[in-house]
């Protein structure tokens, strides 16, 4: 699954968008759409560190895509794993402890 968000990265002027972002504790507040899903409980951080949906596929990389005429840079989800949460690889995924 790939979503494509409107989000807004402030930059200083005259400085590039990172080209790939990798959303942890630390910066996620600068990303409301998925600071959102976290506090209303649609992903969460394991043990490990990693941004998790419900059925324990990771949240991917922010990639960048393009840098609108604004300025404002425009990114989508890319995840090197993926899982549907109906597929058996969800029923049978555990939790890190």
């Amino acid at each position: 699954m790939t979503l494509f968000n409107k989000i807004k990265y402030t930059l200083e002027q005259g400085s590039n968008p990172p080209e790939r972002v990798q959303l942890t504790v630390q910066n996620i507040e600068n990303w409301r759409y998925y600071s959102d899903m976290l506090k209303n409980g649609r992903i969460k951080f394991d043990k490990e560190g990693i941004l998790r949906y419900n059925h324990g596929a990771p949240v991917g990389d922010l990639v960048l895509i393009r840098v609108n005429k604004d300025g404002t840079p425009k990114y989508k989800e890319s995840a090197q794993e993926w899982f549907d949460p109906e597929s058996v690889k969800a029923q049978n995924f555990k939790w890190p402890e």
